[in-house]
């Protein structure tokens, strides 16, 4: 009922824009980042200034512009349509998901499977065996070619670095574009450069800092290759994997290495604050990434894009453990910069603490902190001024829930609090001064 009233106040509100005439200029700010032909390290993650560009008109001097009043309403019921579809499409899914036990997706995929045998069995289909390396081949010629490489240009139009990016969307003559923060980071200019040795100048749409990820596009009457995006949710480990970038510079363009899902939800303290950060449960695999494989392509044997490499361990000790941010995440905050310049998928608490389920005795050491009873929940230690929970939660405070998540352990919480974007209301349970109080109303703010 709630998605069929949203459904209806938004195409009521594209009505009502229909008959306005007024024209909106919506400006966006951009934010240069810099590309480091090196290992991501947490020493390379700084942090960014934003720069906006302002726009000043001269009081003496005018200049007519011709607006296409129909144009612009086509492009802004596509734009809202386009969210729509893919806010409840998404909800809608995880409803079903979530109604469904176990026994009756069992039951589901029994019942496709004897279909197919059926319909094989009675030469309705025809099946024919494809091996994984016929499944490679099959992938150079086709999504691989979606790969292409990152230019970082200073102010002399001199390259400093280079990297690897994917092309996932075509809309008319704009292309668009992944890569990693850290690819474009501080750049003047961005280029996209082809296998051919081509390049073409690309616009930088946004950067999410926290996940690595930024979307460039550009815009051309040729014919580029595009590659789709697939579930990362669904990959397990074990399953077979392509890594394909330019690793050591465009010597080496479009390069593709062949392994396997190592692990899946692993998390990395990439900000060195002393807490494993949220929201990006990386994929790990073991196809062979160096430098420049940074924003390229992690894909599955469907040429879906699964993942998008980011960083790899190095040491005398370590083989073959590469990276890649979820493709699904990806996919998220593609579409949020897209629209908005920026992503609201990861919000930011503000809150030191220590785990009390791993830490209870250190946090006891001098006297009763921590009641007997309470052992899980985080201990506070400060509090971020201007955060999420600033003027809520106080240090000394110990957080036994917040919003749907009753706290276990850091890592348990790490992999549920993912769930909330910026702009979410929460409530937060606290123990204080030997009572347990429910703070309402919190809205969830974005990194500044």
């Amino acid at each position: 009922m709630k998605k069929k009233l949203l459904m209806s106040f938004v195409l009521l509100s594209i009505l009502l824009l229909s008959g306005c005439s007024t024209f909106i200029d919506f400006s966006q700010s951009s934010d240069i980042s810099e590309n480091t032909n090196t290992e991501l390290t947490t020493e390379s993650l700084t942090n960014r200034e934003t720069t906006t560009s302002v726009i000043t008109e001269s009081p003496t001097t005018y200049e007519e512009v011709s607006i296409d009043i129909n144009q612009l309403r086509e492009d802004v019921y596509e734009a809202v349509y386009q969210r729509l579809y893919t806010e409840l499409y998404n909800q809608i899914k995880a409803d079903v998901i979530q109604d469904i036990s176990e026994e009756q997706i069992q039951i589901i995929y029994q019942d496709i499977q004897d279909d197919l045998l059926a319909r094989i069995a009675s030469g309705e289909l025809d099946v024919e065996a494809v091996t994984v390396f016929e499944k490679l081949v099959e992938l150079s010629f086709t999504s691989a070619q979606a790969v292409v490489g990152i230019n970082n240009l200073n102010s002399d139009d001199l390259t400093t670095s280079t990297g690897s990016g994917v092309i996932y969307k075509k809309d008319g003559q704009q292309y668009y574009v992944i890569t990693n923060e850290h690819v474009v980071n501080d750049a003047d200019s961005i280029e996209i450069q082809f296998v051919d040795g081509s390049t073409i100048s690309a616009e930088l749409l946004g950067v999410e800092n926290v996940v690595d990820i930024a979307v460039l596009r550009f815009i051309s009457e040729d014919i580029y290759s595009v590659a789709p995006f697939g579930d990362s949710d669904a990959l397990n480990k074990g399953e077979f994997i392509s890594a394909v970038g330019n690793p050591s510079g465009f010597d080496y363009f479009n390069t593709m290495t062949f392994g396997i899902v190592s692990g899946i939800n692993r998390y990395f303290d990439i900000d060195d604050d002393g807490t494993r950060d949220m929201f990006v449960n990386y994929i790990q695999h073991d196809a062979a990434i160096n430098a420049g494989n940074s924003g390229g392509a992690l894909f599955n044997m469907q040429g879906e894009i699964v993942g998008i490499n980011t960083l790899k361990l190095v040491d005398y000790s370590i083989e073959g453990m590469g990276f890649a941010i979820p493709g699904s995440l990806v996919e998220l905050i593609a579409g949020d910069i897209e629209l908005y310049g920026y992503s609201n998928r990861t919000p930011v608490l503000g809150i030191t603490f220590l785990d009390i389920q791993a830490n209870k005795d250190i946090i006891n050491q001098d006297q009763q902190i921590i009641p007997e009873e309470i052992n899980q929940g985080f201990y506070i230690q400060s509090v971020v001024s201007g955060s999420s929970v600033d003027g809520y939660v106080m240090p000394g405070d110990i957080v036994l829930e917040i919003g749907d998540i009753a706290i276990e352990n850091t890592k348990q919480f790490v992999e549920e609090f993912s769930q909330y974007i910026v702009g979410d209301i929460i409530d937060i349970v606290i123990y204080r001064g030997g009572q347990t109080i429910t703070l309402t109303d919190i809205e969830l703010k974005g990194r500044d």
